[in-house]
């Protein structure tokens, strides 16, 4: 009986070394991207820019760093939103329900916007009440119908072509959210509207590295600092080149999960 117990006891420690080395070492693609972006030197749109998701996170980064380069920016918020660190960046605010087309299209109307950017997106809710395909939808739409000339979209590994450089537990846990996202993606190309598509792997808040590029390779993963997924957007949007593309966000120095909590 000891025996039994000491071979499981044995079996269990050796799964738990699975997991922990996939975890921390096998959890990204080694895939060496292709056809990365060579950066250029930064170009303004030459005319006011709409930012949806631009109060929070990666999209307030964005925000931030375009103010910075003088741009005029006006985000929509919700009635609710807290707006301060806006107007402390000297952005413009608009009100607008992304899930509420005629809201949307009224944010449009409220500005000659040269640009949108949408880093919409939650990985919680029913599908009917994210804005990972509607809300987009809704922005891409009136984007369209404002005569908007590019449109810069958020979105994430795992959608379309990059489904395989998503790591396994990512597609599972953001089944739902990859399918939309990539739902939006197809709508903004059959749009006719000048895109640029951005896709992080493994989004989280750290320290920027300054080592993270823009591949036009969809087997391209890896972890990202937000901060760098906002450098990389306020770069691409900046630089024509980049329009009607995809990318892959990537950065070699956090090629493995082991790399957040080393940070």
């Amino acid at each position: 009986m000891l025996r039994v117990l000491k071979f499981f006891g044995y079996l269990v420690l050796a799964l738990v070394a699975v997991i922990l080395a996939y975890v921390f070492v096998f959890s990204a693609s080694f895939h060496t991207p292709v056809n990365v972006l060579t950066p250029a030197a930064y170009t303004s749109p030459g005319g006011p820019i709409i930012v949806f998701g631009g109060n929070r996170a990666t999209g307030l980064d964005i925000v931030r760093m375009l103010r910075e380069k003088g741009e005029d920016v006006t985000v929509a918020v919700r009635a609710t939103s807290n707006v301060e660190e806006l107007k402390a960046l000297g952005a413009r605010t608009v009100v607008a329900d992304a899930l509420d087309a005629d809201s949307v299209r009224a944010a449009f109307a409220s500005g000659n916007y040269k640009m949108a950017i949408s880093t919409l997106g939650t990985s919680r809710g029913e599908n009917a009440s994210r804005p990972d395909f509607i809300g987009n939808r809704n922005v891409i739409d009136a984007a369209k119908a404002s005569g908007v000339q590019r449109i810069v979209f958020v979105t994430v590994v795992g959608t379309g072509n990059s489904y395989e450089a998503a790591p396994r537990p990512a597609r599972r846990f953001l089944k739902d959210v990859i399918a939309l996202k990539g739902q939006a993606e197809d709508h903004l190309r059959a749009s006719g509207v000048p895109y640029t598509i951005i896709r992080p792997g493994g989004l989280n808040d750290l320290k920027s590295t300054g080592t993270a590029v823009l591949a036009d390779d969809p087997l391209a993963f890896s972890y990202i600092a937000r901060l760098d997924v906002a450098k990389l957007t306020v770069a691409a949007i900046g630089d024509p080149a980049t329009s009607n593309k995809t990318y892959n966000a990537y950065d070699p120095s956090r090629k493995t999960l082991w790399k957040q909590f080393n940070d």
